[in-house]
């Protein structure tokens, strides 16, 4: 059943607040998610016929403001979408951008961003179903607030840019699937809502492995939020 009631309740809030995530099913209907499926087929062909060799990659992303995905792209605008990301980021958040990625691998153990100063909320979509070997989010939970944040980037966790494996992984001769982690099997339609400093990763990728997001961004207040390098 779609959901029908768009706000977050206390419960929910409390737990985005400790956990750094919160999940909610049935979001959007099998016809929205093919309607955006389909735009999303029509905006990667393009994408693939461009000369640039390049662009032959692993991961193909896009933001979602072009004449081929203007439905999806309209749904940072959904309330859906906007009245429970203003829960958590204030009614005077800022809807910075929306964009969907074709992915064909995983990705390893990160935050998508690092200083707390900056606080961006990520509503993710997968458009295809999820399971823990199949290219489900994984997440640390707490670990958007240090100390944990902090601890996971000293020991090493993150793979850095040329490295096959994080420092961590490779000398405790663990894989990034045994590092403790909630796992959000997902179902197309689901939408998993988390603070970008929250590590972290998706293991079992595969072909055309689909994703869409919508960031907002809360509206800085303090010196040290206005002031960002």
């Amino acid at each position: 059943m779609i959901q029908e009631n768009y706000k977050l309740t206390k419960e929910q809030i409390q737990y985005f607040n400790v956990f750094g995530f919160v999940v909610r099913r049935n979001v959007f209907s099998p016809e929205e998610i093919a309607k955006i499926n389909k735009e999303a087929d029509q905006r990667l062909a393009s994408i693939q016929k461009e000369p640039d060799s390049e662009r032959k990659l692993n991961s193909y992303s896009w933001f979602n403001r072009n004449l081929e995905t203007q439905f999806t792209a309209s749904l940072l605008e959904d309330p859906r979408i906007y009245v429970p990301s203003e829960q958590l980021v204030g009614n005077d958040s800022i809807p910075i951008n929306s964009g969907t990625i074709s992915d064909n691998e995983g990705i390893g153990w990160h935050p998508d961003r690092q200083d707390p100063n900056m606080c961006i909320l990520k509503n993710l979509m997968y458009l295809q179903p999820t399971y823990h070997d199949q290219g489900a989010l994984r997440v640390i939970p707490g670990s958007h607030k240090n100390p944990l944040h902090k601890e996971l980037l000293q020991m090493g966790l993150n793979k850095k840019t040329g490295q096959k494996k994080s420092h961590y992984l490779e000398k405790s001769g663990l894989r990034g699937e045994d590092i403790p982690c909630t796992v959000f099997n997902s179902n197309p339609g689901d939408i998993i809502m988390l603070d970008e400093l929250l590590w972290h990763a998706a293991y079992g990728g595969y072909k055309d492995r689909r994703l869409c997001f919508f960031n907002f961004y809360r509206n800085p207040k303090s010196s040290d939020q206005i002031n960002l390098d």
